[in-house]
């Protein structure tokens, strides 16, 4: 696998069929979230962050996958929050009238809140989704 580091909390790893391979997966384990696939992605953002130097905060996640020409795949993981608001502006497309006011909102405070009150945002909204899930 080949890393670039992108930004300070944002690196692209491109995947080979090899490296597939090695890991004893297909692109279908991970876009299926197979326990194989999710554990390919961990051990690939962990990779990252070590090759790259890149500390993760947990905290603004989001995964972009691209399929490239030559028949790899690039795995871009990131946790910059401007990625975040791109994904939840993404999000919004899928969104109910319920739900679409609040998210436009969430939105705008982010796009609004410097970096370190934008990781402070983005977390408790994170941990509000996921009480959310339990219920």
């Amino acid at each position: 696998m080949e890393y670039h580091k992108k930004a300070n909390l944002k690196v692209e790893c491109t995947a080979t069929q090899e490296d597939f391979d090695f890991f004893g997966i297909t692109l279908d384990d991970i876009i299926d979230r197979t326990e194989s696939g999710m554990y390919f992605l961990k051990k690939a953002k962990e990779l990252c962050a070590m090759t790259q130097g890149v500390v993760w905060t947990n905290v603004a996640y989001t995964l972009n996958i691209t399929m490239l020409p030559d028949g790899s795949v690039s795995f871009e993981f990131s946790e910059c929050i401007e990625d975040y608001v791109m994904s939840l502006r993404h999000s919004l497309a899928m969104a109910d009238e319920e739900t679409r006011g609040p998210l436009e909102e969430f939105i705008s405070a982010l796009e609004e809140a410097g970096e370190d009150e934008g990781r402070r945002l983005v977390s408790h909204f994170e941990k509000n989704i996921k009480a959310e899930r339990v219920k």
